[in-house]
C-alpha cells in the first residue's frame, strides 16, 4: 500500500514564524536544542540536531474538523527559521523509524476511529491495517510518552 505522508504545512508555519505567534494567541518560544537525540522536528520530520534554533508552538492536528471534539490543540516543535521541509516519498519517515508511535485514525468528520501502537521499523504494517477501513480518512502519527503530535498519513492518490 502507497500513503502521503504529511509534516506541517510549510506556508502555515511561515505565516506564524512571521507573526510571532502560533494560531492560539502564544508567542513562539525559540530555544536551541541541547540533546541528543533532539526534539521531534515536524516541519521536516526528523530530530533537531544539537545547536539547531527549535521553536514550540500550539497547533491543532485534525484541520479537517477544527470542532470536532477529537480536534485537540497541542505542542510541537519546529525550526525557529524556515527549513527545506518534508519531502514524502511514499515511505514512513526515516527520522521515525527509531520512534514507537501511536497511530490514531479519524473519519473524514474528525471522530476517531481506531489506534494502535507501532515501532516505526513496522510501521507500514499499522498504517496499511487502519487504511484497509474505507471509513478511515486520515491517520495521525504521535509520540507514544507524550501523546504530542508528529504527522498525517493519507492514503495516496496514485
Amino acid at each position: 500500500m502507497t500513503f502521503l505522508v504529511r509534516a506541517l504545512p510549510a506556508a502555515e508555519l511561515d505565516r506564524i514564524r512571521d507573526a510571532g505567534r502560533d494560531d492560539f494567541g502564544h508567542p513562539l518560544r525559540i530555544v536551541v536544542n541541547d540533546e541528543s537525540p533532539g526534539a521531534q522536528l515536524r516541519c521536516c520530520l526528523r530530530d533537531a540536531d544539537v545547536g539547531e534554533q527549535i521553536a514550540l508552538i500550539a497547533w491543532r492536528p485534525l484541520t479537517e474538523a477544527p470542532d470536532n471534539v477529537y480536534a485537540e490543540v497541542g505542542p510541537v516543535f519546529i525550526h525557529a527559521a524556515a527549513c527545506a521541509g518534508y519531502r514524502d516519498d511514499g515511505s514512513y519517515p526515516a527520522g521515525f523509524r527509531h520512534r514507537r508511535q501511536v497511530l490514531r485514525s479519524y473519519t473524514a468528520d474528525g471522530d476517531m476511529l481506531d489506534t494502535t501502537i507501532t515501532e516505526g521499523h513496522d510501521a507500514e504494517r499499522a498504517v496499511a491495517a487502519l487504511l484497509a477501513d474505507p471509513a478511515a480518512a486520515v491517520l495521525h502519527s504521535r509520540n507514544v510518552q507524550a501523546g504530542c503530535y508528529s504527522f498525517s498519513i493519507g492514503r495516496s492518490t496514485e
